[in-house]
């Protein structure tokens, strides 16, 4: 099944409407919208993707559709960015 990690690279701090993201090892920062914060702590609490769309569907109300593509988007996003790394079985 498919699973991130966050990388031993990432560092989060929890702001009022999201979460900003450092990588450490480039020193850049990234933000995260409210839905995008609560993809990364579910990501954090080692859950796998279908999880994290479940979860993202149930918090948020939305169909599984557009929970799917956000988590997808995302998680493109942060590996791109070098934030999570795989750690599919």
């Amino acid at each position: 099944m498919s699973r991130y990690a966050v990388s031993a690279d990432a560092a989060c701090a929890q702001v009022a409407d999201g979460a900003v993201l450092l990588h450490l090892g480039s020193k850049r920062y990234y933000s995260l919208n409210e839905t995008g914060a609560f993809i990364w702590q579910v990501l954090e609490e080692g859950q796998n993707i279908a999880d994290i769309v479940v979860r993202l569907q149930t918090h948020y109300e939305v169909d599984r559709g557009e929970a799917q593509q956000s988590v997808d988007r995302l998680l493109n996003e942060l590996g791109d960015a070098g934030l999570i790394v795989d750690a599919s079985e």
